[in-house]
C-alpha cells in the first residue's frame, strides 16, 4: 500500500504524515510561530496565529490547507 499525503495526492515523506511540500510548509509554520509569538510578547496562541495567517492574502494555499488540517486535528489550541 502506498501512503499519500492527507492534503494532496503526493507520496508521503518517510516517517512523516505529509509530502515534501506540506512537510516544508509545516516546518516553516512552526519556525515562524516563535517569531510571531515573540513579537506579541509571548501572548499569541497558535489559534490566533493561524487566524492571522489565514487572513493574510500573502499566505499561500499550501499553508492555508495545512492550517485547516491542523485545526481539524485539534492542533490549533
Amino acid at each position: 500500500m502506498v501512503d499519500h499525503c492527507p492534503l494532496c495526492e503526493r507520496l508521503k515523506e518517510p516517517s512523516s504524515e505529509f509530502c515534501s511540500f506540506h512537510n516544508a510548509a509545516l516546518k516553516n509554520l512552526e519556525d515562524a510561530y516563535s517569531s510571531w509569538s515573540k513579537a506579541y510578547d509571548g501572548k499569541l496562541t497558535r489559534e490566533e496565529y493561524y487566524e492571522k495567517l489565514t487572513a493574510l492574502a500573502e499566505t499561500g494555499r499550501t499553508v492555508k490547507n495545512l492550517i485547516e488540517h491542523l485545526r481539524e486535528k485539534g492542533e490549533g489550541n
